[in-house]
């Protein structure tokens, strides 16, 4: 028997190298490739002229530094997955380049608060970086932090570029980090200080002290979401790069930069869909085809879906269950029919249901996570109610009541 065991496990593996799609998978997540993985793959991207407008911004923003300028601070901003931190750093190393061949003193630092941060801690990791002090968890005052930076800096000559990615992250007395940068430091030193910074949030200065975001000389560059035609090339440098020859379908590309450009325009989801398609095609020992695109595509929705609702509380579940289930008199279900079920799904459970008021709460809840649109509209003398709608597929539908359902230990039973 164990020999049996031994040999089937030796075919499967075999099997699965025999079937393999995926050849390089770290050209699949860009967290598996070194800093100069990354940008080899990147400089193919940009050669394809991708990002062009954003390369051409940034560029002549730093044009200055050869012609012994001061270019002011530049903040970049986009959705997440635009591409807006590798392209930074990749052109900060191109600029770096420039400069030593040019004799032209050039330091850069990235400090990358992608954790929520107080200002100690990211004083400190600056510190860190910059080589001007050891990781403190305490006994030792902010002053202290900046002093240390401003010693370790203060014979620097030429330029300075302190890289802020995820600016918004500062949680706890963000003046203070940033008046010490934008006002403090370049005051201590010698050198020319850039500030460059990047984020998500459009509006990440506005709950700053008036008087730093005076002195806070800076342009703003957006980065838009890719289009289809970006994440066409793209896709094309990864299905090269990671995937066997000849085994992607036509059409199979196009399709999926056209689901990723309708929905986030982000890359990395992109790429994620790609790669689930690839392990869909392993797994049936087939290419990739346009189905095993639309198989993968609901697998990703399902499980984004899934995943919430098992960490979801166990009163929301049962309010969406409700939702989910409850019978509609017209074309939407109204709250109250929706709170009769949520009765009697909770009584089966062994559960006290809450008030209707507190039901209603859980139904606006539940719109603005998307599992559900719930619309308050006015009955005249009957009051106002929400009009609730489900626009999920049939098979997202099923699995999201399968697993309320175990979540609770209870059969499949109708609780119209």
């Amino acid at each position: 028997m164990q020999t049996t065991i031994k040999s089937h496990i030796r075919e499967q593996i075999y099997e699965a190298f025999k079937n393999a799609i995926i050849q390089h998978p770290q050209y699949l997540d860009d967290e598996q490739l070194s800093r100069e993985g990354q940008f080899d793959v990147l400089t193919e991207i940009f050669n394809a002229n991708v990002r062009n407008r954003e390369i051409g911004e940034i560029t002549r923003h730093f044009a200055p530094v050869f012609q012994n300028g001061h270019p002011v601070h530049l903040s970049v901003l986009g959705k997440t997955g635009t591409g807006k931190t590798i392209t930074l750093l990749y052109l900060l190393h191109e600029i770096s380049m420039l400069c030593s061949e040019q004799h032209i003193p050039f330091r850069q630092y990235h400090l990358d608060l992608c954790c929520p941060a107080p200002c100690f801690r990211a004083l400190n990791n600056l510190g860190c970086l910059m080589g001007a002090s050891k990781y403190y968890k305490r006994g030792i005052s902010l002053d202290d932090l900046m002093r240390s930076i401003e010693t370790k800096l203060k014979s620097a000559k030429g330029y300075i570029v302190i890289f802020i990615d995820e600016a918004d992250n500062i949680r706890t007395d963000p003046d203070s980090f940033y008046k010490f940068l934008i006002k403090r430091l370049p005051q201590k030193i010698e050198a020319k200080l850039i500030l460059l910074f990047s984020s998500n949030r459009l509006s990440w200065t506005e709950n700053l002290d008036p008087r730093i975001k005076s002195c806070l000389k800076m342009r703003e560059l957006l980065f838009d979401p890719y289009n289809a035609n970006d994440l066409q090339h793209i896709l094309n440098i990864r299905v090269e790069k990671a995937l066997r020859p000849k085994m992607v379908d036509e059409g199979v590309v196009p399709k999926i930069a056209a689901y990723a450009s309708r929905t986030h325009g982000d890359a990395r989801k992109a790429v994620d869909l790609l790669t689930r398609s690839a392990q869909l095609a392993e797994k049936k020992g087939e290419k990739i085809t346009l189905d095993c695109v639309d198989e993968a595509y609901e697998e990703i929705e399902k499980d984004k879906y899934l995943a919430m609702i098992r960490t979801c509380p166990k009163q929301l579940q049962a309010a969406l269950y409700a939702a989910l289930t409850g019978k509609a008199q017209g074309r939407a279900l109204h709250t109250g029919d929706a709170y009769l079920v949520y009765e009697r799904f909770c009584h089966e459970a062994g559960m006290p249901p809450l008030t209707q008021r507190a039901f209603t709460d859980l139904l606006s809840e539940l719109d603005m996570y998307g599992f559900i649109r719930a619309r308050t509209v006015s009955r005249g003398r009957y009051g106002r109610t929400k009009e609730i709608y489900v626009s999920l597929t049939p098979q997202i539908l099923a699995s999201m009541k399968r697993t309320i359902l175990n979540s609770f230990d209870l059969d499949e039973v109708n609780y119209e």
